[in-house]
This record gives C-alpha cells, sequence and structure tokens, in this order.
C-alpha cells in the first residue's frame, strides 16, 4: 500500500501538467489543476510507521482533484466549484490523457460547449473525435463546430402531441446534416449560411481522412 501511495504521488505531478496541456486547449488557460493525495488516520486502519490509516481495496490514499479555474483563486475540490461545461471540458481533458488507460466503453458529455466559442469548438470537437478509437463518445450539443465531428448526428426536438410535451430524435442524412448545421451556425438564412455550414462539414470529412491515413 505505501510503494501504491509513492508510485500514485510521483504521477500526479505528470498527470497534473498534461491535464493543464488539455485545458489550455479547451479555452481553460488559466486554469490549475492539482491532485492531492493523502492519508486519513483510523483506530482499525491499517499500520504505518507507528500510525493506523483508512484503508480500502484501492490502498490507503484518499485521493481527491482539485481545480482552480480563475487566476488568484486557492485550488478547491472540483465537485464544489466546477460549472457543468468546466465539469464536461475537466472530464475531456481527464479522458484524453487517460485515453489507453480507461475502458470504460462509452463517455457521454453533456454542455462542454458552454462557455467556448467557435475556434475552442473545433479543438474540442477533434478531441471528441479523436478519444472514438477507443471509447464510443455521445455528445450533446449547440455548437456547430463540435456537432460535424460527430460519425453520426441525430436531431432532438420537443412537440405538443395531444396534450403532452414528447422528445422526437431523428437521424440527420448528409444533407439535412448539413442544413442542420446552417441552422446552428444562425444569422439570417440563406445561400451564405448553406455555404458556411457545407465548408464547415467538409473541412471536418478532410480532417479525419487525414488523421486515419496518420494513424
Amino acid at each position: 500500500a505505501v510503494a501504491l501511495s509513492h508510485a500514485r504521488r510521483e504521477a500526479t505531478t505528470r498527470l497534473a501538467q498534461a491535464i493543464e496541456e488539455q485545458l489550455d486547449d479547451l479555452n481553460m488557460v488559466q486554469a490549475q489543476f492539482t491532485v492531492d493525495v493523502h492519508w486519513k488516520e483510523s483506530e482499525d486502519g491499517l499500520l504505518v510507521d507507528g500510525k493506523r490509516y483508512a484503508f480500502d481495496q484501492s490502498g490507503i490514499d484518499q485521493v481527491e482533484f482539485l481545480i482552480s479555474p480563475n487566476v488568484g483563486e486557492p485550488p478547491k475540490p472540483l465537485a464544489k466549484i466546477a460549472s457543468g461545461g468546466e465539469t464536461s471540458r475537466l472530464m475531456l481533458a481527464l479522458k484524453t490523457v487517460l485515453t489507453e488507460a480507461d475502458r470504460v466503453p462509452t463517455l457521454i458529455f453533456d454542455e462542454i460547449d458552454q462557455g467556448i466559442g467557435g475556434r475552442a469548438g473545433g479543438i474540442v470537437g477533434r478531441k471528441l473525435w479523436d478519444l472514438t478509437s477507443e471509447h464510443q463518445v455521445l455528445c450533446v450539443t449547440h455548437l456547430p463546430q463540435l456537432a460535424c465531428y460527430g460519425d453520426a448526428h441525430f436531431r432532438v426536438d420537443k412537440a405538443i402531441h395531444e396534450g403532452r410535451t414528447v422528445t422526437q430524435i431523428q437521424v440527420l442524412d448528409q444533407e439535412s446534416r448539413v442544413q442542420e448545421l446552417a441552422s446552428m451556425i444562425g444569422g439570417p438564412p440563406g445561400d451564405a449560411r448553406l455555404l458556411s455550414a457545407q465548408a464547415m462539414y467538409q473541412e471536418t470529412i478532410e480532417v479525419k481522412q487525414q488523421q486515419k491515413l496518420e494513424s
């Protein structure tokens, strides 16, 4: 247990550095990520150097992820201060760094586009797509730069049916997908918006093809 704890403590610095590099790409440039590893004393715990510490099947370490989203703020527990969008981006950073070790089959991201613009959205979309080599990825988004990276695109609508609100889900083919991307871009309807959506979609296809060739 002690040897495992020492190995974890050595790994925390590398993990934190890798996570912060990912967060830079995800429009959280000033965020500071740290991993707190400590032992908790317990009367019926494991005896180490004359003291007893609580333990379970994972060892004697109490591990907590800490985040400081803004400069000047002390790191605090991730579960207490991160917003929904920040949590999703932190999870994306973690999954990107740990993708080879993490065997969770399906990853779900909601509100990951919160607080980011189009340029960062393209980067987030690329990172999400990169994860699909090891995982199935489901993402709820309103950002076209992110949505265009999906291998499949579903449009979700609400409607009133016989006095009740129902959810409708439609699988989009290539033509309707470009139309949906154009709608997500917003602004006045017309050829210019549609051309932007087509260019965005085509660029994404080319990026994917290039990535597959390189791998």
